[in-house]
């Protein structure tokens, strides 16, 4: 935890914690004028999103508000990138845990940075996916949690099992899934904070906006939408036993074409679905944690053969033009390092 010395006796950011949570937490203390004068600072400078990419003199009038250094400021509240980044209106997913352990330590239940993007999906502290609740605040969601769906009885303090450790019993499809999703997270925090593309050994030729751009056509298929009975299940309704209706299911004609059927906002997608898409995102990619689990999973998809997986995954639902055509198309953007590394995915 920082020390208040860097902060001239203000409140402590949590680890994570977004920067207008901290400013919320802020009003409630005992000293609340400096989160005041930086509220003003943000109307007046007409910010709509305090969590976004503030320009320099944004942050020296909030540096002077607070009474802090702007290098401070900058440091303790980092962004992970831009890439899938929900607007504020629809940051609703919350670790359960953490913000009981925030009312357990005695402080305002406040949000993390990292809840905000659509491919952070499992709480790297608890290892549980993230929620999605029916507000934007986290004091909000905390009343409803003990209201309605109070984990007691999942509460612990522990952050992943290692590996040795969660092969000593059977995981279930879904815990599989679960950690892959975790793998992908960690190794495309790596590479923003790197400015760097590495997958196994591998330094790729290719900027973070560059793979970015690749994983955005790689999810629009693997997150497609269905007809029944006309189309055969979604891997992802399979390995998560979904049998009801979800949000992979669509009611268009076949004749709409295959664009009209990609999963072009990932943030339609439950959270348990979203999970799933970055687990085989992460096995498409060949990332080898992601890939390491998959194989020791057992789950009888293909013989463990990926490129024989991403071939069903873009060609068991019949459409024109095809979705392989489409991706293609789309690979013409790719730059040349990325389409090399990644010829695999555009193989019929």
């Amino acid at each position: 935890m920082r020390s208040n010395a860097h902060f001239g006796g203000l409140l402590k950011p949590v680890p994570q914690e977004a920067f207008s949570a901290w400013l919320a937490r802020g009003l409630r203390t005992r000293n609340p004028a400096p989160f005041i004068r930086a509220t003003d600072c943000l109307k007046r400078l007409c910010v709509e999103d305090a969590d976004g990419n503030l320009t320099r003199a944004v942050t020296e009038e909030l540096s002077m508000a607070l009474g802090i250094s702007n290098e401070c400021l900058r440091r303790s509240f980092p962004l992970p990138g831009d890439w899938l980044k929900a607007p504020p209106e629809r940051r609703l997913q919350f670790c359960q845990f953490c913000l009981l352990n925030d009312f357990r330590c005695g402080r305002q239940p406040s949000l993390r940075i990292n809840w905000f993007y659509w491919w952070f999906n499992v709480c790297p502290v608890h290892g549980c996916c993230l929620y999605i609740g029916d507000s934007t605040s986290a004091p909000a969601e905390l009343l409803s949690i003990v209201q309605f769906d109070l984990p007691w009885r999942f509460f612990t303090h522990g952050a992943f099992q290692s590996t040795e450790q969660c092969w000593s019993y059977r995981c279930s499809t879904r815990q599989i899934l679960t950690l892959m999703a975790w793998h992908f997270q960690c190794w495309y925090q790596v590479c923003v904070q790197r400015g760097t593309v590495t997958i196994g050994d591998v330094e790729l030729a290719a900027s973070v906006p560059e793979i970015e751009l690749l994983m955005d056509d790689i999810l629009a298929i693997i997150g497609k939408k269905r007809i029944y009975p006309f189309d055969p299940r979604s891997q992802i309704a399979w390995l998560l036993n979904i049998k009801a209706c979800c949000s992979l299911r669509s009611n268009l004609p076949p004749e709409a074409g295959c664009e009209a059927f990609l999963c072009k906002d990932v943030g339609e997608h439950s959270a348990q679905i979203r999970m799933a898409m970055f687990a085989l995102l992460g096995l498409f990619l060949k990332l080898p944690n992601c890939v390491c689990m998959w194989r020791l999973s057992g789950v009888p998809i293909y013989d463990n053969n990926i490129e024989r997986f991403w071939r069903s995954m873009h060609s068991d639902a019949v459409r024109m033009p095809s979705y392989l055509d489409w991706l293609k198309e789309r690979a013409d953007g790719w730059s040349a390092p990325i389409r090399a590394h990644f010829r695999y995915l555009l193989e019929s």
